[in-house]
């Protein structure tokens, strides 16, 4: 059996218990190398699907490799099955998760965020310290270019786009619950690309299930800036056929929201009066991804090797997840 020294077992503990002080909230001030390494490392920069499932199946498939993974959030709420929650079929609590399970297999979970990559130092950034690693999987998710819609980032708080599941779920589904009967449902679809492509029709067949069942006389009108339904186009049609109360309009982008007259305007300069508004915004890779160079010419979205998932742009750093192209 390999002996282990006095100076690498304190240097592990301490590794170790700061760590465990740092994820607990009650640890020191965060400055320089916080956490040395004392083996293989992978950091993992985001606890959404794609950033916890990495985490927990690399423990899995080595134990002896240390996964630390850097979440600013306490609770993870799911995106798939959320659009259930606004034709009220499933509650908000029953997609919302704590971090006990990754931490069960292993993982050092970290609540704070991620504020820079070094990948020429193989350094991740945490406020004033720093964590080394020898691989980075980055899965930032996505961030709204709200600037694409003139109005739109002065009324965040009353233009709900509802595409990261939370509080704004359950605030759209209050909103809908609350249109009076023969109230116009407005949802729009953003330009191609965004997370999620099947998600805004799978959404638009909740609201239009909902509004048949429950306000019979109510309208959805769909605002799609593309030129045709961008996923499962056939399957979507075909489900519409059994909603009289939905209006798909193809090739209507929305560039300007009103929310004091309740008015969206499209770049035909046609205006469509909502009651209840849903308005998804253009999107790009998480700010971190962007801030790293990992994003390809378009400024958006991260090139990657789709065998490895590897960054075309820096070695040993791997996204994942949204942020990627294709």
């Amino acid at each position: 059996m390999t002996r282990l020294t006095r100076r690498e077992f304190l240097r592990t503990s301490a590794s170790g218990a700061g760590l465990a002080l740092l994820a607990a909230g009650c640890g020191p001030a965060i400055k320089g190398d916080f956490a040395p390494k004392a083996g293989r490392r992978v950091v993992v920069i985001g606890g959404g699907w794609g950033g916890a499932t990495a985490a927990k199946y690399l423990r899995l498939a080595d134990a002896s490799i240390e996964v630390v993974l850097l979440e600013p959030n306490r609770q993870f709420v799911s995106c798939p099955f959320s659009n259930l929650v606004l034709s009220g079929v499933r509650s908000i609590d029953g997609l919302t998760f704590g971090y006990g399970g990754l931490r069960s297999h292993g993982v050092r979970v970290y609540h704070e965020a991620a504020s820079a990559i070094e990948p020429d130092v193989r350094r991740v950034r945490v406020g004033e310290g720093y964590l080394e690693y020898d691989r980075l999987i980055v899965s930032p998710g996505v961030e709204f270019q709200w600037e694409q819609v003139d109005g739109l980032a002065a009324a965040q708080d009353r233009v709900l786009h509802a595409w990261k599941a939370g509080p704004q779920t359950v605030e759209l589904a209050r909103q809908l619950a609350a249109m009076p009967d023969g109230g116009v449902f407005v949802l729009t679809v953003p330009p191609v690309a965004y997370r999620c492509p099947p998600g805004p029709y799978e959404r638009a067949c909740q609201v239009a299930w909902s509004l048949k069942t429950k306000k019979p006389r109510s309208k959805l009108v769909v605002l799609d800036a593309n030129a045709n339904v961008v996923s499962k186009a056939a399957l979507f049609r075909a489900a519409w056929k059994d909603y009289p109360n939905l209006e798909y309009r193809a090739s209507n982008k929305v560039v300007k929201v009103d929310p004091s007259t309740r008015e969206v305007t499209t770049e035909f300069g046609d205006r469509v009066k909502y009651d209840v508004i849903n308005l998804i915004p253009p999107q790009r890779a998480g700010t971190i991804a962007v801030q790293a160079d990992l994003v390809g010419a378009d400024k958006r979205w991260c090139e990657v090797n789709h065998l490895t998932y590897e960054s075309v742009k820096h070695k040993n750093v791997h996204v994942i997840g949204d942020s990627t192209i294709g």
